[in-house]
């Protein structure tokens, strides 16, 4: 069976794109949409963490991808 590994970058938008060396998290997903979902709920996480005049002034956003890891 497919697990996915959810990676995040961190990236402003202020006058192109910079973005952070990507963040793996230690967790495995079952499905895509469960990788998905949790990388919605981190990038909230984060952004609430970054707080409003940091996330407006560099125009913050995530990037994100789920990797298919193969289960053990």
């Amino acid at each position: 069976m497919i697990k996915f590994t959810l990676i995040i970058w961190v990236c402003s938008f202020l006058g192109g794109q910079v973005c952070t060396p990507p963040v793996e998290s230690p967790f495995l997903y079952n499905s895509w949409y469960e990788c998905s979902r949790a990388a919605h709920k981190e990038s909230l996480q984060i952004l609430s963490k970054l707080g409003y005049k940091a996330v407006n002034d560099r125009r913050i956003a995530m990037k994100y991808t789920c990797r298919p890891a193969e289960s053990i």
